[in-house]
């Protein structure tokens, strides 16, 4: 029940003029540090249709960081902003008819290691600690959410997939956001039904039979045998069909 309540709370706040007081950040929080606010987007009234998809800009902040360098603070603070994270994706997902995925704060062990192999040991360059995914039906459910995540939050980065699609042939729209309370820097991730689907089912399948492969190679310290390499060609080749296949459904709508 509180849940509900906490979302319905959102979902007023959501659905209200963006008038508020500017934001009074917690003490511990040097603002000095802080990226200027700043939504790359906001000044297109963007169509809700494939065009208006298209018309979402790529765009990213120069230094994103998380506001604590230190990794223990840093992990604490992830809690309380994974929290917020999803009150404010509760309220979006009852504002537009989607619905939310979440997992979770990335475990300890797995963000440490990420940071200490990617990141250099820099722990406020990590940011997806705290993540959220929301899976639309249709295309205007998508760009409603992303509005109301424009509105709702300060975008810090915009990976447009549905323009420039990852190998594999999935489209989403990948963000980086920093929330209004905690400061938190935050991932979110717009899918489509369809793409979510599959990405989930037989394209995970597909993922696993190559993981496989070359985890085999790699244990084995040798190079993928030609028949190895023709069963990952394969498979890619089916998850790029499966997600081909789920585009032109949206293209045809």
């Amino acid at each position: 029940m509180n849940k509900l309540l906490r979302a319905f709370f959102v979902l007023l706040a959501v659905s209200s003029q963006a008038n508020a007081a500017p934001l009074k950040l917690p003490g511990h929080i040097d603002a000095t540090k802080l990226l200027p606010f700043s939504q790359p987007n906001r000044r297109h009234n963007h169509s809700k249709d494939l065009a208006g998809l298209y018309a979402v800009q790529a765009f990213q902040s120069n230094d994103i960081k998380q506001p604590y360098s230190e990794f223990n603070l840093l992990y604490q603070n992830a809690l309380v902003g994974q929290s917020e994270l999803e009150i404010i994706t509760e309220g979006i997902t009852l504002a537009t008819g989607t619905h939310s995925f979440s997992s979770g704060v990335k475990s300890q062990p797995r963000a440490l290691d990420k940071i200490n192999r990617k990141l250099a040991g820099n722990s406020d360059q990590i940011t997806d600690l705290a993540r959220t995914s929301i899976v639309a039906k249709d295309v205007p459910a998508l760009m409603n959410a992303f509005e109301l995540i424009e509105q709702k939050t300060q975008i810090l980065r915009i990976k447009n997939r549905f323009k420039t699609p990852r190998a594999s042939g999935y489209r989403d729209l990948n963000l980086l956001v920093r929330l209004p309370d905690s400061q938190i820097v935050a991932e979110v991730q717009i899918h489509l039904e369809a793409f979510s689907v599959i990405k989930n089912g037989e394209e995970h399948d597909n993922y696993e039979q190559i993981q496989h492969i070359e985890r085999m190679q790699l244990t084995e310290n040798r190079p993928l045998s030609e028949i190895e390499q023709a069963s990952i060609n394969k498979l890619r080749t089916e998850s790029k069909q499966m997600y081909h296949t789920a585009w032109d459904q949206y293209l045809s709508a």
